[in-house]
């Protein structure tokens, strides 16, 4: 099996554990999203994702200490106009300034008594060889006991739809100085199924080179069935905001409305709904993550409450597919 138990660690000492379903938070088609997070914090007892971008213009405000670890993302999503595969597109998206020396001064200024994972710098206008990427976030990220270093890989040209997976398995061995690699999921393929073999093809590498304990992590992917199949073929932590968008319930990923009307009938006012959704959907990503780690211990798909078998054999289509 591909999928393990990994995470992050200081010496001998476990700080943050995969696989992880990181509630995210951004400005990004939520405007409103420190009124959000205010409202969500009481119900969150884990990892959170925010936005670099979001802290520097002040769309978000920590400390976040009702976190038990922060992922720090690097803002290129934010300074783009591009979408998740989650996203519904309502409404014109104007990005604001964004650049490196103003990721830097986010840094210089982060002050937290709780691990977090530092994401490398990227924008959509400033895209660079996989080579040159490596060597960018080697020289940006920061160091510290309390500090953890993830690559986030981006398609090497602005003409270029995808990352370069190729060279990113030839250049496994300079990866040795990060604690976590990243890829988002539309940027790995054009469907599920290459999605999955691209992300086998990372995890073979990294075995392949003595980095079978660094975590993989999927940006964007935060639902109840590609989640599954990328942490089977390998993946470990998984963001989005996919919780915000939609709702969880039965397997499935479906409109907030609906979701409302199945549990609590035809009469709830919407400014209710929103609320009722993301205490529901926070909780349904625990128990999706304690699926996952109850597979690493059974090593059987009957782990899964919903869509084994589809796992099972997308899984083994990924191993084909790959000659893994």
């Amino acid at each position: 099996m591909l999928a393990k138990r990994r995470g992050f660690y200081r010496g001998e000492k476990e700080v943050i554990r995969t696989p992880l379903l990181l509630p995210s938070f951004s400005s990004k088609g939520f405007p409103e999203v420190q009124s959000i997070l205010a409202a969500t914090e009481q119900a969150i007892d884990g990892e959170i994702l925010v936005s670099a971008y979001d802290l520097h213009h002040k769309k978000l405000k920590g400390p976040f200490d009702f976190a038990q670890a922060i992922f720090l993302d690097s803002g290129g999503y934010e300074a783009s106009k591009d979408l998740e595969l989650s996203d519904i597109g309502t409404g014109e998206h104007a990005p604001a300034a964004w650049s490196k020396q103003q990721f830097a001064m986010v840094l210089l200024a982060w002050s937290s008594p709780r691990p977090t994972v530092f994401i490398s710098y990227d924008h959509p206008n400033e895209r660079l060889p996989t080579i040159e990427q490596i060597k960018r976030a080697e020289a940006t990220l920061p160091k510290g006991e309390n500090a953890f270093r993830e690559i986030l890989f981006k398609p090497e040209s602005e003409n270029s739809p995808e990352v370069n997976v190729d060279a990113i398995t030839a250049n496994v061995p300079m990866l040795a100085g990060f604690d976590a690699i990243g890829v988002t999921e539309k940027e790995i393929g054009f469907t599920l199924q290459t999605r999955m073999a691209s992300v086998v093809k990372l995890r073979r590498s990294l075995d392949d080179a003595g980095l079978g304990n660094m975590p993989i992590h999927i940006f964007g992917s935060l639902d109840t069935i590609s989640t599954p199949l990328y942490f089977v073929a390998g993946a470990d932590i998984f963001d989005g905001l996919t919780w915000l968008r939609f709702a969880y319930y039965d397997g499935l990923t479906i409109y907030r409305q609906n979701y409302a009307a199945l549990q609590f009938g035809t009469q709830m006012k919407t400014h209710l709904v929103d609320a009722r959704c993301w205490f529901h959907n926070y909780q349904y990503m625990k128990e999706m993550q304690l699926e996952m780690r109850n597979f690493l211990k059974t090593q059987s798909f009957n782990a899964f409450k919903h869509h084994k078998d589809l796992v099972r054999r997308a899984y083994q289509a990924a191993l084909e597919q790959t000659g893994a």
